[in-house]
């Protein structure tokens, strides 16, 4: 019974970790679909949001950040020492050993060898000493590389936006255009079916109808394309039901083109990086320029052991037999010359001293166990080098005048940017005070477009008009409707254009 109560109670527990294991990784599932999912009600802060969490380029570009701050702690490593530990185990088996045409004795015993080598070495020069400010410069641009790349990436997320929203009002407008020559049909049908209008401008009404159904079919083909690109930009799936819910006005400008060029060259984030990056041109030419030419110091410390076992005991017992018989016949033969000798040289030695002992033996065979890790230690060895520059066959000059180069490149890309933002923010600010007036210009032609077109229905209506005017009013007033829309849309991108000229959003979007 108590064997099969703690066989329950295992189950139990295993049953109960493998229960929280699935929550567990059932939350992180979930919690990965919420950062996914999108809103209901779409503001473009959280288009913009999504997109930096999202974006795959982006993304790729905010990535260089972790290598480059790896790259700053790698320059100050490099004052440090590095180090080195090399470990080796051999095994080399008993025979005759031979080395190309050469043939040394045979060995009788296999033989266990290992060793270890632990170096520590350092280097001083001036990649060392000019290293960490490029590093450091290297890091700020990339930095200022991933601030453009964001402030890219909302501008291109909010015109991308502006657009989804363009599209939605030119299906609105195609819609009413459509219920406009739906209602002429009527008009023009009811005259028809009276006697009052020929047959043909009810035919000529019926195309008209049919041209609005086109421009409808366009216009909603343009919606779900802008809704794609703005899907593509913010990294995730727009589910067909998702509403844009930011609201933008037309207002007039009061902005100051001075103060919005000031405000672009001071602080913009794309010229930002290009300083930066000029920054970084600049320290690494004064390394290279000055590395190139100041000597280099190395020192090294080793410390190394190794032990060597044979794997045969009686060879070993064999050797000390055979160390003992040496001495013991050295030992004689020295007594031999002692007794030839007259007056003697040191005196007749006693020769059974040098005997082998089961004792020596025994020490030779705990001696011999070594392998693999009671090392005979090698005492420490240590040097210094100092390297100095001569001459190199001018690949210095070379390398000096490369970064030269780059350094002076990344200045004029700096120069050429900054008269970029120039004309940018002037153009922009041009466009959208003109932006500005055109849509008053357009919204006072729309409001008697739809005047005349009022009055031309019950002009036909009445016969005082023919079908001609009636086409025409209907014409002008779609053309109206379009201008109308297409101005307060140009509005809005040219002043999404003059954010990204100055590099600050100007309005609370």
């Amino acid at each position: 019974m108590v064997r099969t109560r703690v066989k329950a109670d295992a189950r139990a527990n295993l049953l109960s970790r493998a229960l929280m294991t699935a929550l567990v990784f059932l939350a992180l599932f979930a919690t990965s679909l919420i950062g996914q999912m999108v809103p209901q009600q779409l503001t473009l802060e959280e288009a913009v949001g999504l997109a930096k969490t999202n974006n795959p380029l982006f993304l790729s570009t905010q990535n260089d950040q972790a290598a480059a701050s790896w790259q700053v702690r790698e320059a100050y490593a490099a004052f440090l020492p590095t180090a080195t530990a090399t470990g080796s185990a051999s095994y080399t088996e008993a025979g005759v050993q031979r080395f190309g045409t050469v043939v040394f004795d045979n060995q009788v015993t296999d033989w266990y060898s290992s060793s270890y080598n632990l170096s520590l070495n350092w280097t001083l020069s001036g990649n060392n000493i000019f290293g960490v400010p490029n590093a450091r410069a290297n890091k700020r641009a990339i930095e200022a590389r991933v601030d453009a790349a964001e402030f890219g990436l909302e501008s291109t997320v909010a015109f991308q936006y502006m657009s989804v929203l363009r599209a939605q009002d030119g299906v609105d407008v195609a819609q009413r255009q459509l219920d406009r020559a739906r209602q002429n049909l009527q008009i023009v049908n009811t005259r028809v079916s009276t006697g009052a209008a020929a047959g043909t401008e009810g035919k000529q009404a019926e195309v008209d109808l049919g041209r609005a159904e086109v421009v409808l079919i366009q216009a909603q083909r343009d919606l779900r394309q802008a809704r794609l690109m703005l899907a593509e930009q913010i990294g995730v799936q727009l589910d067909a039901d998702v509403r844009l819910s930011s609201e933008f006005e037309v207002f007039e400008p009061d902005y100051d083109s001075q103060e919005l060029l000031d405000l672009a060259l001071s602080d913009h984030p794309s010229l930002n990086a290009y300083r930066a990056q000029e920054a970084a041109s600049r320290a690494q030419a004064r390394q290279t320029s000055t590395s190139q030419y100041l000597p280099t110091l190395f020192a090294t410390a080793r410390w190394t052991g190794f032990t060597q076992q044979a794997l045969n005991e009686a060879f070993v017992r064999t050797s000390i037999d055979d160390r003992a018989a040496s001495r013991i016949a050295s030992c004689e033969f020295s007594n031999t010359l002692e007794n030839g000798l007259i007056g003697g040289y040191q005196g007749i030695q006693d020769c059974s001293q040098f005997a082998a002992t089961e004792e020596a033996r025994l020490g030779a065979i705990n001696t011999n166990n070594q392998f693999p890790f009671n090392f005979n230690k090698n005492p420490l060895s240590m040097s210094m080098q100092l390297q100095i520059p001569l001459f190199t066959g001018f690949s210095r000059q070379r390398q000096v005048s490369q970064a030269n180069n780059l350094a002076e490149d990344a200045e004029h890309n700096r120069r050429a940017e900054e008269l970029r933002l120039r004309t940018s923010v002037t153009n922009s600010y041009d466009n959208l005070m003109s932006g500005y007036l055109v849509v008053q210009a357009e919204a006072r032609n729309r409001t008697l477009a739809e005047e005349q077109l009022q009055l031309q229905q019950r002009r036909y209506a009445l016969g005082a008009a023919d079908m001609l005017f009636l086409m025409d009013a209907q014409t002008t007033m779609t053309t109206a409707d379009q201008a109308y829309l297409n101005a307060v849309y140009d509005f809005h991108y040219n002043l999404i254009a003059l954010e990204a000229a100055v590099g600050k959003p100007l309005r609370t979007r």
